[in-house]
């Protein structure tokens, strides 16, 4: 499909490795550094996205999927068909315009990618002698309720960055928040009770914030669709699968709508910021477009799941150091949930498993011998996870960067 799309452009197609693979409507949205070369012999390497769920515009080309015969969208970076504004952020002079026109003047400004996930959202920090800011790119529909999110955080005194200015193409220009990533910070934090209480915490104000809405939907709103896309992934695991979903399913059907509280709704790590010189100490609080309401054991498993999959990506680039500590960090978290939360232990092992079974879906549908390991031994960690109390996690071993790990966008 990838040299199709890129005919009648004269540039032609020489090779593709996948580099990302995200849900997309009722498909999937597939990355792939395309290298190519145009008429004139100078070569290139152009990040290209597949869409199978549907949703293109001018810039996308429509092809055939040979195999299923159904049409695709295909567009490259930053020609997103979901983030229209997102080509004018990614050039200097452009973004020097939008900022003056917000009241926000800067010189000689450096852009650097912070966070990217297609179709849904963009981050570009803007480095320049006047500052840094953050511009958030989101679908445009979305501009008006997350600006009204962060003021009902920052009412609530949460560490979330204000926004400064925003735009009704889906263009948010934020401030920057203090701290670095707590996920850079594995090491230290990864056997410190502090952090524990500090994200206890934190999570028990998210909780205090006025809003209305429902938490973005997560894997297990969506348990049917990552079972038959993981089963089409892995049919040779598809018993083992569908007894994973299965067992969460029974254990979560009685879930109750009234003990429901706000939850931020996609936490993990890289969008937590600890003090620099004290690492226990949250400091920060990054893309809160997911929250709402939900059940109060969520987050810790959207946490404690990817803290799993962190390690397994540490463990495959040679630093079992890092994946060791990411491992009982997610252990420690699992288990003083359950300990302030003992009316809601049995919840913790469903809530853990089916993000573990959506990362499972993202890693093996990417067909690599590496990302089908990697869901296996997410498998494998399903299986502890709902068979204790609290995460049992997987043995060591290779995996894929997850499409959140230190360095990438979340």
């Amino acid at each position: 499909m990838l040299p199709e799309a890129f005919a009648g452009s004269g540039t032609t197609v020489l090779s593709a490795r996948a580099h990302s693979v995200e849900p997309s409507g009722n498909g999937y949205l597939y990355g792939y550094e395309v290298d190519t070369v145009d008429a004139a012999g100078a070569r290139a390497t152009v990040l290209t996205y597949v869409d199978t769920g549907g949703g293109h515009d001018q810039h996308s080309a429509v092809v055939l999927d040979p195999v299923t015969g159904d049409a695709v969208s295909v567009w490259a970076y930053p020609n997103d068909p979901g983030l229209p504004v997102l080509p004018h952020v990614t050039y200097r002079d452009a973004v020097a315009e939008l900022l003056t026109a917000a009241g926000m003047p800067v010189t000689a400004p450096t852009l650097t990618v912070a966070a990217y996930r297609p179709g849904k959202r963009a981050v570009v920090r803007v480095d320049s002698p006047q500052g840094t800011v953050f511009l958030k790119v989101v679908r445009p529909h979305r501009v008006t309720p997350i600006v009204r999110t962060h003021e009902q955080f920052v009412a609530a005194g949460l560490p979330v960055p204000r926004v400064l200015s925003s735009r009704g193409d889906g263009l948010l220009v934020l401030e920057r928040v203090r701290g670095v990533p707590a996920g850079s910070r594995i090491l230290e934090i990864a056997d410190d009770p502090r952090f524990i209480a500090s994200l206890a915490a934190l999570t028990g104000r998210i909780a205090t914030v006025r809003l209305t809405q429902q938490a973005r939907a997560d894997a297990m709103d969506h348990a049917d669709w990552h079972r038959r896309t993981l089963v089409s992934a892995l049919p040779g695991e598809a018993e083992e699968i569908d007894r994973l979903y299965d067992a969460i399913g029974r254990r979560s059907i009685g879930w109750s709508t009234s003990d429901r509280q706000v939850v931020h709704g996609d936490l993990h790590l890289e969008q937590i910021f600890v003090d620099e010189h004290e690492p226990w100490r949250i400091s920060g609080l990054l893309d809160i477009d997911t929250a709402g309401w939900g059940h109060p054991v969520r987050d810790v498993g959207a946490v404690v799941a990817h803290l799993v999959v962190t390690g397994l990506w540490h463990r495959s680039r040679g630093d079992a150091d890092r994946g060791a500590a990411a491992e009982r960090l997610a252990d420690a978290i699992a288990r003083d949930w359950v300990r302030r939360n003992p009316d809601g232990a049995e919840r913790i092992g469903p809530a853990i498993g089916s993000q573990l079974l959506a990362h499972a879906g993202g890693q093996a549908t990417t067909g690599s011998a590496n990302g089908i390991a990697t869901a296996e031994q997410l498998l494998a960690a399903t299986r502890a996870a709902l068979t204790a109390p609290a995460a049992t996690l997987p043995a060591p071993g290779p995996g894929l960067r997850p499409r959140s790990a230190p360095g990438r966008g979340s």
